[in-house]
C-alpha cells in the first residue's frame, strides 16, 4: 500500500466520502498514513498514529515514496505542546497542540522552552471552554476522547481514538486517584462513551458541552449547573 504525509495544519477524517459525512476524527500537519484506495476525489486512509481509518480528500496529503516515508519513520519525532509556528521559504502555517513534527531539520519553529516538563493538567486546562465538537481534536472544537489523546500525546504516548478503546490501556486504580489518571464513563466496563482526565482536590476536565472542570465522586461526575451526576463511573486507568 501507498503512504502518504498531512500537509494542511488540521484536516478531517469522515466516515463516508463526501463532504457532508460526519466527521469521525482529525488528521494533523505531519501526520502519516497509509492510503487504503482511491475513489475519484477521497481516499480510505489509516492513521500511522493511532490506527484509526476513515476518508479524507486527496488533495489534503502529499504522496510518499518508500524512501521518503521510511526517512520519516526513523526520524525523532516532535509532538507539539503548544500551538507551533512552521515555517519553509515561502509559506507559513500554524499547527495544533498534539501535531507530529518529523522532519525538524528543514522547518524553523517557535516553542516553550523545557516542554517535556509541562504537566499533563497544565496542557489539558489549556483547552478551556474549547466546544465541543464530534470529532474534533482541536482547540476549534474537541470531543472527550479527542482531549484525552492530544494531551497524552504531547508526552509522546499515544492512545487509541475512541474512549471504549483508550479505557483498554493502562493499570486500573481502585483508590487513591491522582492527577493525570483517566477516567472512564458509561453504563458498563463494556459500554464505555465518555472519558476525562482527573485533576488535583477530586477534580476532572473533561468535553461536555465544552471542555469544563467539574467535581468526581465515586458516583461519577457531578455537575454544579445541573445538580446531578451527569456521568457513571466505571472504571479508572492509570496511563504515566
Amino acid at each position: 500500500m501507498e503512504s502518504g504525509i498531512i500537509n494542511l495544519n488540521i484536516v478531517p477524517v469522515r466516515k463516508e466520502d463526501n463532504a457532508k459525512s460526519e466527521m469521525i476524527s482529525q488528521l494533523f500537519f505531519g501526520e502519516t498514513i497509509t492510503i487504503i484506495k482511491i475513489i475519484n476525489k477521497w481516499s480510505f486512509v489509516k492513521s500511522n498514529i493511532d490506527n484509526y481509518e476513515g476518508w479524507v480528500r486527496n488533495l489534503h496529503y502529499k504522496k510518499l515514496s518508500n524512501a521518503e516515508y521510511l526517512e520519516i519513520s526513523n526520524k525523532k519525532n516532535i509532538f507539539s505542546s503548544t500551538e507551533l509556528k512552521i515555517k519553509d521559504i515561502i509559506n507559513e502555517i500554524v499547527v495544533p497542540t498534539g501535531s507530529l513534527i518529523s522532519s525538524a531539520k528543514f522547518l524553523n519553529y517557535e516553542h516553550e522552552e523545557n516542554q517535556n516538563v509541562i504537566s499533563i493538567s497544565k496542557i489539558a486546562k489549556s483547552f478551556l471552554n474549547t466546544p465541543y465538537l464530534w470529532g474534533g481534536k482541536t482547540k476549534f472544537g474537541i470531543d472527550c476522547s479527542g482531549l484525552v489523546q492530544s494531551v497524552f500525546k504531547t508526552f509522546n504516548i499515544i492512545l487509541p481514538r475512541d474512549a471504549k478503546d483508550q479505557s483498554k490501556k493502562g493499570i486500573e486504580i481502585i483508590n487513591e486517584f491522582k492527577n493525570g489518571d483517566l477516567a472512564f464513563f458509561g453504563d458498563n466496563k463494556e459500554k464505555i462513551s465518555h472519558v476525562g482526565i482527573i485533576l488535583k482536590n477530586k477534580k476532572i476536565i473533561h468535553a461536555y458541552g465544552k471542555v469544563r472542570i467539574d467535581s468526581i465522586n465515586n458516583k461519577g461526575i457531578y455537575n454544579i449547573e445541573e445538580n446531578k451526576i451527569t456521568h457513571s463511573l466505571q472504571i479508572v486507568k492509570r496511563i504515566i
